[in-house]
């Protein structure tokens, strides 16, 4: 029997993807920037044999607001980072950013963005299967509406702080490892 090549969409939760990543550096007590992560390198290792179609990175866009400094510094490093996925042939779909009364920001419209373009892809046959990226359960329902449509929807976590209900929504679960991600952040001369 042979071994259908299948076409694979990458989904990145960029928003849930930063803070995984910082709370690993943290309990390892080193700093990660996703300025130095290697997207594209590390998507294509998570597809494997599969044909690697493109990578999608959904995040909220921080507006620069007058006379503060701190959003001057999130906006600027925000456009790197957009430059750094552009540079790689990463498409950045943006939600909003919404700073709260209590100076906190919280994203809107993200995962709803993330949500329809994987039904709506699935829907138009552009893959066979989905890697997502995030670990938030809000996303199960549109995991759900995928494999109706006969797609696979492959759930990428962080070995600690896996999501239970995408991984029983989903057809496959792959837990990454500290050193799986490492070696993404580290650059050959």
């Amino acid at each position: 029997m042979e071994n259908k090549v299948k076409k694979a969409i990458v989904f990145i939760d960029g928003g849930n993807f930063y803070f995984k990543l910082k709370e690993m550096s943290q309990k390892l007590g080193k700093r990660y920037s996703l300025l130095d992560f290697r997207f594209k390198d590390f998507c294509k290792w998570l597809v494997g044999e599969n044909k690697f179609v493109e990578i999608r990175y959904y995040l909220g866009a921080i507006r620069r607001e007058n006379n503060n400094e701190k959003s001057e510094i999130m906006y600027a490093n925000q456009q790197k980072l957009f430059r750094k996925l552009q540079s790689q042939n990463i498409v950045v779909v943006l939600g909003q950013l919404i700073k709260h009364p209590d100076k906190t920001y919280h994203e809107k419209g993200v995962d709803v963005r993330l949500a329809v373009e994987m039904i709506r892809f699935a829907r138009e046959n552009k893959y066979d299967t989905a890697y997502l990226i995030s670990s938030d359960t809000d996303l199960v329902p549109a995991v759900e509406e995928v494999r109706a449509f006969g797609k696979e929807v492959c759930y990428v976590g962080i070995s600690k702080g896996q999501s239970f209900g995408l991984s029983k929504s989903t057809n496959n679960v792959i837990l990454l490892r500290t050193e799986e991600i490492e070696k993404f952040l580290k650059f050959d001369n």
